[in-house]
């Protein structure tokens, strides 16, 4: 082609150049071309075709006065599919007596083609792309200059199309990553089974652009495959055999499968589709591995809307997959977790409800022996034998130390249930720690310990529950007379003192110079059933509750019980109640 472009032709090529380059959405690119091609040119119409290389077809991307036909035509079928099978371009003055034109169009669109003007469109590695085609001009026939006319400006759009394709492929894998990442952060969040699967199923189908999306979990115990949310079936639970239809096939070889006609794939079972009234077209279904590569469930979705599913989508669903994996683990290890919790907490009760009957049982037999014993101790039943006096004496003091035991017991059991209601009330400490005192008198004589109460002179009353208070002050000099040797000291005291909250208030403190307690088990005493040492349950008793209990009850009171000891020193507790206000 020797002839010389005009000016004007020259500056028309241009502007549509122009235009294009300035849209990065290729379906604009795609619009814009034939309209303005056929003005440049005086075509009554033109098309854009592009190539489906998978096909091996081309088809109208945009075509002037079919708006609502796609024309698809076999490479080297007439004179567009000879253009875009040959890379050369087509002028032609008269359609019907060319033995390439292909007269097939015409008669679907009840056009008459007259002329034709057809040229390749390519991209800068000459690779075509499409065809443009401009259809009988409104005066004359088309020239070898327009036939070079629409070969430049092919070659430029065909530019613009690459650059457009690219900015189109680099938008779509950002989206695409975008969304991945979303929905890797959404799923990790979500613990609950069901929820998890309706997530991926929703986010997978919206991310592929699929009708449906269903998530099988392998259950290796029945051989099934299995899913409680299928979208399109409600909240049907699906169960299937390991080795049956497509889903059963990827998760027994872990292999992916991508089939874009379900009907005419022999491994496709159609029996599903029969059920439920669906029409699958196209598959997609890949593996979901654990950490170990083990195959533990199956991703499947169905029916590309507009498409086919691609080998972008299948690696997109793969690393979908490897997220979802991990979030399908955790959610059935929480779930474990949780019958489990469930157990034990069922067991917990039925501790709880033993413990509470069994320490209401023994109550209700101590209640005499305490009774009597006073009454035979203080002479209501005449004098006792010297000899007699001691052995009624121990009676009582084991009576009153399984009293004290029961009534440790029956506390624990209220504040392991968060049950405890303080009665508060202005309370004397100085007094209360006297009636405590004296109850463990006696005792304290008969282990020879020295025991006292040391409080100055108008302490201000605290807010407390004198009953409560009392049965943690029980147990603090209880631990402190059991564990001092012969010869001590156990001191109960008082003063006032600034609380944790900076508030004024009263520290309560019982020391002793007992066998102490290494710094490492300092916060370990307080845990319940918990013994420093076990040789000393066997040598001074206990259960291993007393410090439980005094922890919880103080600090229902809003305060803290802090200990200082070391061994062979001894050892100081003390905490600090408010001050009535």
């Amino acid at each position: 082609m020797g002839s010389e472009i005009t000016r004007d032709k020259l500056r028309g090529v241009l502007d549509i150049v122009h235009l294009a380059n300035a849209e990065n959405d290729l379906d604009n690119i795609l619009a814009l071309v034939p309209q303005q091609a056929c003005t440049l040119l005086e075509a009554d119409r033109a098309a854009l075709y592009l190539v489906d290389k998978a096909a091996g077809e081309i088809y109208s991307a945009v075509a002037l006065g079919l708006t609502d036909k796609t024309i698809r035509l076999k490479l080297h079928q007439g004179v567009t599919g000879m253009v875009a099978g040959t890379g050369k371009s087509i002028l032609i003055t008269d359609a019907y007596a060319d033995p390439r034109f292909y007269r097939g169009v015409d008669e679907i669109t009840g056009y008459r083609t007259q002329q034709i003007l057809c040229v390749p469109i390519k991209n800068r590695r000459e690779e075509i792309l499409g065809v443009l085609e401009l259809l009988n001009k409104r005066t004359g026939d088309f020239t070898p200059e327009d036939e070079e006319v629409l070969s430049l400006l092919a070659a430029q759009i065909g530019i613009a199309m690459a650059n457009a394709q690219l900015y189109d492929g680099l938008r779509t894998s950002l989206d695409r990553l975008s969304r991945l990442m979303k929905i890797g952060a959404a799923i990790s969040s979500e613990l609950d089974l069901d929820a998890l699967l309706r997530t991926i199923s929703q986010t997978t189908s919206h991310l592929l652009q699929a009708e449906r999306s269903t998530v099988f979990v392998v259950d290796s115990v029945k051989n099934e495959l299995w899913s409680r949310v299928a979208e399109g079936l409600g909240n049907k639970e699906i169960r299937i055999p390991l080795s049956a239809g497509i889903a059963g096939l990827v998760a027994t070889t872990g292999n992916p499968v991508r089939i874009s006609d379900a009907y005419r794939d022999p491994r496709f079972n159609p029996e599903v589709d029969k059920k439920t009234g669906y029409q699958t077209r196209s598959i997609l279904c890949v593996p979901m591995r654990n950490r170990r590569g083990q195959v533990i469930g199956v991703f499947q979705v169905l029916n590309k809307r507009d498409a086919e599913f691609t080998a972008l989508d299948e690696q997109l669903l793969a690393s979908l997959s490897s997220q979802a994996a991990v979030a399908v683990e955790n959610a059935k290890l929480y779930e474990e977790v949780q019958r489990t919790l469930a157990q034990l907490q069922a067991l917990d009760r039925m501790k709880t409800d033993f413990l509470n009957a069994i320490s209401h049982e023994l109550r209700t037999p101590l209640a005499p022996i305490l009774g009597y014993t006073e009454i035979l101790l203080g002479g209501g039943m005449g004098t006792l034998p010297a000899n007699a006096v001691r052995g009624v004496q121990a009676i009582a003091d084991s009576g009153k130390r399984l009293l004290n035991l029961i009534e440790s017991l029956l506390a624990f059991i209220r504040l392991d249930q968060g049950a405890m209601a303080l009665k508060r009330e202005p309370t004397d400490v100085p007094a209360l720690l006297r009636t405590v005192a004296n109850a463990f008198q006696s005792r304290a004589a008969e282990r020879k310990l020295t025991l006292q109460v040391a409080t100055p002179d108008g302490l201000p009353p605290v807010s407390a529950d004198p009953q409560e208070l009392t049965m943690a002050l029980n147990h603090l000099l209880d631990n402190a007379i059991k564990f001092t040797p012969a010869g001590g000291t156990v001191v109960a005291g008082a003063r006032q003192a600034t609380g944790e909250d900076g508030q004024p208030g009263v520290e309560i403190t019982v020391q002793d110079t007992g066998i102490g307690i290494p710094a490492d088990q300092h916060e370990k005493i307080f845990e319940r059933f918990y013994q420093a040492d076990s040789s000393l349950t066997r040598q001074y008793g206990g259960v291993g509750i007393g410090l439980a209990v005094v922890k919880q009850t103080i600090e229902a009171h809003g305060s803290h019980v802090a200990v200082e000891s070391e061994p062979s020193k001894g050892s100081t507790f003390r905490f600090t109640l408010p001050l009535v206000q």
